[in-house]
């Protein structure tokens, strides 16, 4: 029998469950490993227990027979659940149902009348599908976890990857996982969604290929995963049959909406399953409830507009096996059409309200949607004319330059690029290209862009469009160091704002930028003044990435000025809102202005620390260093140049590690660069102990232990600071606790 690998705390937690109540289910998608947890909690039970595999029964009629024939009764009347029933009334022990999902009804009614005339018997079960029977404890049984590979190390829960290395040592002799093939092993788990049975049927194959070669057809999982052990239920022997037996049980709406959902790749929404899918709202909901029951969709907590939604996803095995389905109906190609049309709405629909109050909801969503944005992009501009992803490509404009996705953005719009476009959806691609493309430090590509959009829209008469390709021209310039061009197109970009009938949230008046511009210029009081500008017109609306820049000119202004006191307090204000959009160009920028007072300061080791951290981050943006712009890189290298001479080579190294070191993410690389900062902020004393505990890594649980308050309390508090910080999440809290440290 093969090992039991990972599990332990589903297995204490089935164990607590049971305690606790008499039916507990283990409910899963086929291959999840239900069947091996109950095994192993079964034989560690306190009583005695009765294993009753169903996979092989067929008719709901003989279920009683058959567990009266396991219990070891003889001459069994033709009432055989009385019989049963009877037998269990005053026994002790614990009854495990196996494999349960194909007759539910039937395994229902039996466990029900158990319950009721059997007060000593406790039943766990497995399915894919849940009992209905009142008191049912469902304990989720979910694929192994998948670890992360950081800096050669295993990050993470790495069961997945344990059972891998145990079941390939036995499959293939000889093999051991190594810092040179962990990579690829976690890859192939990652592919097979930490998946046991998908796992085990894929070591198999290392007899025959190698890592790299099992890693490079896993995507054909179906076929290559077709070879198992004969002695397992003929349901497990491949993965096609395991999921071919989950599609039979269920019905043919069922199966007709699990192949549409398909089309979505890394969950969805009601709303978007119904507008996709061609599905009645109420209709819809009754099916995505059956599904769920049955193991084929898995429920989330999401969070859009506001409100909680529920938001559902796929296995990607579960998902490319309804996406065979679909192909096989000939309806591939309808309903990827309808994926990609709607995500063009949510995108013009999020770009019309970008620079307002619900700029981070937004973030949230649009991150929460990319795995469907690229799907959507890749139908809609291969398919047709191509015109459905290109028009979704430039709506997500502030997604790309806004949100650290300089080279995504580029990659998709230089394809858009290629098609034949009406004018102003090409403005619309030339100048969030030229944007993304001075980002990553080709200035004179983006200027050429920047230009042709400009032309372009002047023949159009619309300001609008002719704000965009402005504005985005004038960026290419600030970072090529032609600073008289870009306060020439931002000031005519200012104008074209102020001469559109109803701008809403849709475009803004660069006042930032153009205070950036004249920093550079060495005006540091016109810099001051635009700055002031930026923030008067950003805080208003809520609106939050503009006024990040706003900061940031006002922190450069500051610094020309001498206040050195508030252009550390800008740039922390502009460091804190550059976090919450993951803007890693506009993070690299405020923290070359803080190493630069570092080196007016005399703190050599901190200034060459926190040159590591901006090449650190500026290593996930790609490109050149800083985009190879004289604005920036210049400053940066004669920087690094003076500390150099100052330090010595070797004191300049190991403190720019240090820098490099804890630039591993940029919630750590701003804790780091605003080390030292005043701890005063908007929190009380106990939302501050609460924000303290939480970036010490305690859960709400732990810290209602800690400070001796209710659990809903504690939660009730992380909320608030949530709220009141206007973060997205825990971790963004423990980067401004480590900030004020």
């Amino acid at each position: 029998m093969t090992s039991f690998v990972g599990r332990q705390a589903e297995v204490d937690q089935v164990r607590r469950e049971l305690a606790a109540s008499r039916l507990v289910t283990l409910i899963g998608p086929g291959g999840a490993g239900k069947t091996r947890l109950a095994t192993r909690v079964a034989q560690d039970h306190a009583d005695e227990f009765r294993f009753i595999a169903l996979d092989s029964l067929r008719d709901p009629g003989l279920l009683a027979q058959i567990v009266a024939a396991e219990l070891g009764l003889r001459d069994v009347p033709d009432e055989p659940t009385s019989r049963v029933v009877d037998f269990l009334r005053d026994k002790s022990l614990l009854l495990v149902l196996d494999n349960c999902e194909h007759m539910v009804q039937a395994c229902g009614t039996l466990v029900g009348e158990i319950l009721t005339a059997a007060p000593d018997v406790r039943i766990l079960a497995t399915s894919r599908h849940v009992l209905g029977v009142g008191g049912e404890q469902l304990l989720p049984v979910n694929p192994l976890p998948v670890p992360q590979v950081r800096n050669g190390r295993l990050v993470g829960d790495s069961s997945a990857v344990t059972l891998f290395a145990d079941r390939a040592s036995a499959a293939a002799p000889g093999f051991q996982m190594t810092a040179d093939n962990q990579e690829t092993v976690v890859k192939i788990c990652q592919r097979l969604d930490g998946m046991p049975l998908a796992i085990e049927l894929a070591v198999g194959w290392l007899r025959v290929l190698s890592l790299n070669e099992l890693l490079t057809n896993i995507d054909d999982r179906f076929r290559l995963l077709s070879r198992g052990e004969q002695t397992k239920p003929e349901r497990h022997q491949t993965l096609t049959a395991t999921v071919d037996w989950s599609y039979e049980l269920c019905s043919a709406e069922e199966q007709e909406l699990w192949a549409r959902l398909s089309v979505f790749d890394g969950g969805f929404t009601l709303a978007a399953a119904e507008s996709v899918c061609d599905v009645d709202r109420f209709e819809i909901l009754t099916r995505i409830a059956d599904l769920v029951d049955k193991s084929v969709l898995i429920r989330a907590s999401g969070h859009d507009s506001g409100q909680a939604v529920a938001r559902y996803r796929m296995l990607d095995t579960i998902r490319q096996y309804g996406v065979r389905r679909l192909e096989q109906s000939g309806r591939l190609a309808e309903f990827r059409a309808r994926h990609s049309r709607y995500f063009l709405d949510l995108g013009r629909t999020l770009a019309s309200e970008w620079f307002g109050h619900r700029q981070l909801e937004m973030v949230a969503l649009t991150r929460r949607e990319h795995a469907n944005i690229r799907s959507a992009l890749e139908s809609g501009l291969t398919h047709g004319d191509g015109l459905t992803g290109a028009r979704l490509a430039v709506s997500l404009h502030f997604y790309w330059l806004n949100c650290g996705f300089f080279g995504e953005g580029r990659r998709w719009l230089d394809r858009v690029l290629k098609l034949d476009l009406p004018a102003d959806l090409r403005v619309q691609a030339l100048a969030v290209n030229a944007y993304a493309t001075a980002g990553l430090g080709e200035g004179q590509s983006a200027v050429h862009m920047g230009q042709q959009a400009i032309g372009i829209a002047r023949t159009l008469d619309d300001d609008e469009l002719l704000w965009l390709a402005l504005y985005c021209r004038a960026t290419s310039a600030l970072v090529t160091g032609d600073y008289p061009t870009a306060e020439k197109c931002y000031a005519e970009a200012i104008e074209c704002y102020n001469r559109v009938p109803d701008p809403g949230a849709r475009l803004f008046p660069p006042y930032a930028a153009r205070g950036m511009t004249a920093a550079f210029c060495g005006n540091g009081q016109r810099a001051l003044e635009l700055g002031q500008m930026g923030i008067q017109y950003s805080a208003p609306r809520g609106e939050q990435w503009a006024r990040a820049y706003a900061h940031y000119a006002l922190a450069m202004a500051k610094w020309q000025l001498g206040d050195l006191d508030a252009c550390l307090r800008e740039a922390a204000e502009s460091i804190q809102l550059h976090l919450r959009f993951n803007d890693l160009s506009g993070f690299v920028m405020v923290a070359e202005v803080l190493a630069a007072i570092a080196v007016g300061n005399q703190e050599t080791e901190r200034a060459a620390a926190i040159l590591g951290v901006v090449e650190r981050v500026w290593s996930e943006v790609g490109g050149s260093l800083l985009a190879g712009s004289e604005p920036w890189y210049v400053p940066h290298q004669a920087c690094a140049d003076h500390l150099r001479q100052v330090m010595g080579e070797e004191r300049y190294t190991e403190s720019f590690q240090v820098g490099t070191a804890n630039g591993s993410s940029l919630a750590a690389a701003a804790a780091y660069v605003l080390s030292g900062r005043d701890r005063s902020g908007p929190l009380t004393k106990r939302e501050q102990q609460v924000a303290d505990l939480v970036a010490q890594g305690a859960t709400n649980k732990e810290i209602a232990v800690r400070l001796n308050i209710s659990r809903r309390t504690a939660e009730v508090h992380v909320d608030h600071i949530l709220r009141k910080l206007q973060f997205a999440s825990r971790a963004q809290i423990a980067a401004w606790v480590a900030a004020r440290d």
